[in-house]
C-alpha cells in the first residue's frame, strides 16, 4: 500500500492524502472521504483511515480531505455560499483523485454532516457513480416514537416516581407539539400571502424529505448508486431498519441502486473498534456493490 499527501484545488489550497490501489490494475471508480463536522480528514475515531486501507486491498484507491477552512486546508475566500462550496471543493477533489490514479468515476462517503453535501455532488456532477450518506437524517414516525417511549419507560419502572417523570415529559410534549403547530399556521399563512417569483419558500430552511427521497431515487434511476446507512444506539432517532425508507416516502420502492441499512447495535462515532468494524465492512461492501469492481462480485451490505 501506498500513500502521499498532497494540495490541490484552484488556488493549491485544500489538503488531501491519497491511498493507492494495492494493485496496478485500472481503477473502475476512487472514493472520497472528507470531513464529519469540523473533524479532521482522517475520520471519526480514524475511520477514514481505516476504510482507506480496506479499499486499497480491494483494488479501489481514495482521497481523504480537508473541506475548505476545517483541518489542514486553508479557508475560502467567502464568495460562494456554503452549499456551493462543498460542492466546489468535491469536484476540485474528484480531479486530483482522477489526475493521481485515472479514477474515470466516484464514490463520495458522507459521514452525518457529509451526507448532504455528498448528494448535492452527486446532482451536479455526472462522475459521481455512488454516495453514502450516513447517520444525518432523523425523521420521526409513530413507530419509532412508540419504541422510544417504551424503552424509556422500561428504564424508568413503573413507581409513582416514574410517573411523576412521564408527566413532566408528556407537558412538555404537549407544549412542543402546540408551538409545532402554530409555526406551521404561521408559515401557511406566508407561503399563502407571498406572490410571484420573489416568494420564498416556506419550508426552505428544512429538508423536504419527500423531495430528498424523490431526489436520491432520482439518482438512483439515472444510475448513481445511493446507501442510505443509520446507526441504532441512539433509539431517540432511527430505531428500526425501515424508518427512514419510510419516512423519504420510499416504502413501497425496490431499486437495485437504493439500499438501506441500519447497523442497530453501532454508535453515531463509531466509537468502539467492534463498532468501527462494522461500518467499514457495510459500507465497504456496499461500494463493491454499488460500484462493482471488473469481473468481481460482491456480497450485500447488513440491512438488519
Amino acid at each position: 500500500m501506498r500513500e502521499t499527501t498532497l494540495t490541490f484545488g484552484p488556488q493549491g489550497d485544500l489538503l488531501g492524502t491519497v491511498t493507492f490501489a494495492a494493485d496496478a490494475a485500472p481503477p473502475s471508480f476512487g472514493v472520497l472521504l472528507f470531513n464529519a463536522g469540523v473533524i479532521h480528514r482522517v475520520g471519526a475515531h480514524r475511520v477514514n483511515v481505516k476504510l482507506a486501507r480496506a479499499l486499497a486491498a480491494e483494488g479501489v484507491a481514495s482521497l481523504r480531505f480537508d473541506l475548505h477552512g476545517m483541518g489542514d486546508s486553508q479557508r475560502a475566500d467567502g464568495r460562494l455560499s456554503y452549499a456551493d462550496q462543498v460542492v466546489a471543493d468535491l469536484r476540485a477533489a474528484m480531479d486530483a483523485l482522477q489526475s493521481a490514479t485515472g479514477a474515470p468515476s466516484f464514490a463520495l462517503v458522507g459521514f452525518c454532516s457529509g451526507a448532504l453535501p455528498s448528494y448535492w455532488t452527486a446532482r451536479a456532477d455526472p462522475r459521481v457513480s455512488a454516495i453514502v450518506l450516513y447517520d444525518a437524517l432523523y425523521f420521526a414516525t409513530p413507530l419509532s416514537v412508540l419504541r422510544y417511549l417504551g424503552v424509556r419507560l422500561m428504564r424508568h419502572g413503573y413507581g409513582p416516581k416514574a410517573w411523576t417523570v412521564w408527566l413532566r415529559a408528556g407537558l412538555r410534549g404537549a407544549a412542543a407539539a402546540g408551538a409545532k403547530l402554530t409555526r406551521l399556521l404561521v408559515r401557511r399563512t406566508r407561503s399563502s400571502t407571498a406572490r410571484g417569483d420573489s416568494a420564498i419558500p416556506a419550508e426552505a430552511d428544512r429538508i423536504d424529505r419527500r423531495a430528498l427521497g424523490q431526489g436520491l431515487l432520482a439518482l438512483a434511476e439515472r444510475g448513481v448508486g445511493v446507501m442510505v446507512l443509520s446507526a441504532g444506539t441512539d433509539f431517540s432517532a432511527v430505531n428500526y431498519a425501515d424508518q427512514l425508507r419510510h419516512t423519504l416516502g420510499l416504502r413501497q420502492v425496490s431499486h437495485p441502486r437504493l439500499l438501506f441499512a441500519h447497523l442497530h447495535d453501532i454508535d453515531h462515532a463509531v466509537t468502539t473498534r467492534v463498532a468501527q468494524q462494522q461500518w467499514i465492512d457495510t459500507v465497504r461492501r456496499g461500494l463493491l456493490q454499488l460500484a462493482p469492481l471488473p469481473s468481481q462480485a460482491a456480497s450485500p451490505p447488513s440491512s438488519t
